[in-house]
């Protein structure tokens, strides 16, 4: 994969789980470590003792069961499917980062992509930390339970995978069932906490990994014919940094898609949205940053002609206001992705996917019209999309990821051979959203691009700095071991 990284502050957080062990820019391609998600393991640790209800107590050694059931699953069986996912677990003895153990055990169950709970022993603090898993994440969370023991009642409803160390055909089956859970888990939407399975539109908004470098992962398309390149790219960080780092001041993205309602109505430029964000950054502005002319808010208003609404899937295309000189965006495209209720709030339209294909040919439109009025027009060659319809919570990411990018890769390759379109843009302003894409694109079997430009860019002495610093990595990693 190429990875080209340039930012602001770079995330510091020692909590930071091995998704977000990113290399600096222009190395080589990334390895199966810097892919990884994060299983945290919640169980006892050494030997303790378990008493199966009949009066017969014996010493459990659950660092066996970890290292021999829960990890092979993990780390072994989960990689032997075809959806490419790499998981790495985490156990709460094994945090060498600095620190309160508290502060750093509940950062690891919030962050972590995916949590294995062993309930054998009824441990108090085994059944908290479940608690606050479920409370902060809706997926995925793996509860495990050696052959004999009694599930509480709370959770009696709920699916446990039972494991047998004495029987290899029974651990066997137990590794199987838990990298099936996990995979499942991963790949769709479907939660298994009680806690929002109870208490419908919650969110937990806090602590989701927002990413402040503006990062760039390039994947190639398979297109006919082979020689017209289109590739997806998932943009990470905030939307004010893309187009502004060296890596994409050569090479802009032309248009930004704006999500509005269809009433056309953007977001006010204090709301938490792209579609304020946007109005704000295409406004001019005096010397104080007060809006003087709302450039990009005015023209669609213009465009609207007196209209209360346009059709749910309508893209309408506007000048970029400021826009153009301070991020050398060409063009803003709004689409009407949700729509409002009086007091109810906002939802999203149905088949939100449409307005992903709308959108892409509403840019090959524009780019015909501007060659047949002048023969030497540049046409517009990439767009960046927000995942539409989601807020700012983590729930239910991949069923519109999903959408979103099948419709941009059908129309990529449907119209490889017409469309001036080389590459499309997803923004990732948080490591769930980043996830939720690799996710689909490793489902829907997109391979990275292999070559790495950013090294290409880099001075020789960057390049001879980076090399060192990934070789003494490998060589603090070997001592560990």
């Amino acid at each position: 994969m190429e990875l080209c990284r340039f930012g602001t502050n770079a995330l510091a957080s020692p909590a930071m789980s091995a998704l977000d062990s990113r290399p600096a820019p222009g190395g080589t391609d990334m390895t199966d470590d810097d892919l990884a998600r994060e299983c945290f393991v919640i169980m006892p640790f050494g030997e303790k003792p378990f008493d199966d209800g009949s009066g017969n107590s014996e010493l459990v050694d659950f660092d066996r069961i970890y290292e021999d059931i829960i990890k092979k699953a993990v780390e072994e069986d989960l990689k032997e499917g075809g959806e490419k996912l790499i998981v790495r677990c985490l156990r709460c003895d094994e945090i060498e980062s600095a620190g309160l153990i508290h502060e750093r055990m509940l950062q690891h169950i919030l962050k972590a992509d995916v949590a294995v709970v062993d309930i054998t022993t009824q441990n108090p603090n085994v059944f908290y930390e479940l608690g606050v898993r479920h409370t902060l994440r809706d997926r995925v969370t793996v509860l495990i339970r050696r052959a004999g023991t009694k599930i509480p009642f709370n959770i009696g409803g709920m699916n446990v995978i039972e494991y047998d160390v004495s029987d290899e055909a029974h651990k066997q089956r137990s590794r199987q069932g838990i990298a099936s859970f996990i995979r499942n888990g991963l790949l769709s939407s479907n939660r298994d906490s009680l806690v929002y399975a109870n208490i419908p539109g919650l969110e937990v908004t806090a602590g989701l990994g927002s990413l402040s470098d503006c990062d760039v992962y390039r994947y190639r398309l398979k297109t006919q014919p082979a020689d017209k390149v289109k590739e997806l790219w998932l943009v990470t960080g905030d939307l004010r940094h893309v187009n502004v780092n060296p890596y994409l001041e050569e090479r802009p993205i032309d248009i930004w898609v704006s999500s509005e309602n269809i009433n056309m109505q953007m977001a006010r430029v204090f709301e938490k949205s792209v579609s304020g964000l946007v109005r704000y950054l295409g406004s001019r502005r005096d010397e104080t940053g007060d809006i003087v002319e709302d450039a990009i808010a005015d023209e669609l208003r213009d465009l609207m002609r007196g209209r209360q609404q346009v059709n749910p899937g309508t893209v309408v295309a506007t000048g970029s206001g400021a826009l153009l000189e301070s991020h050398k965006v060409r063009r803003i495209y709004h689409a009407a992705s949700v729509y409002g209720t009086i007091g109810g709030g906002y939802f999203p339209i149905a088949n939100v996917e449409h307005c992903i294909t709308a959108a892409l040919a509403l840019a090959d439109r524009e780019s015909e019209r501007d060659r047949q009025r002048k023969g030497d027009a540049v046409p517009y060659t990439s767009i960046l999309f927000p995942l539409l319809t989601t807020g700012t919570g983590s729930s239910n990411l991949m069923d519109p990821a999903r959408k979103q990018l099948r419709a941009a890769i059908r129309y990529l390759q449907a119209r490889a051979k017409v469309t001036a379109l080389d590459r499309v843009c997803f923004l990732a302003p948080t490591k769930a959203y980043l996830d939720a894409y690799r996710l689909v694109l490793a489902e829907l079997d997109i391979e990275p691009a292999e070559e790495s430009v950013a090294a290409a860019t880099q001075t020789p002495s960057s390049a001879t700095k980076a090399s060192a610093r990934a070789a003494a990595t490998q060589d603090s990693a070997k001592s560990k071991t």
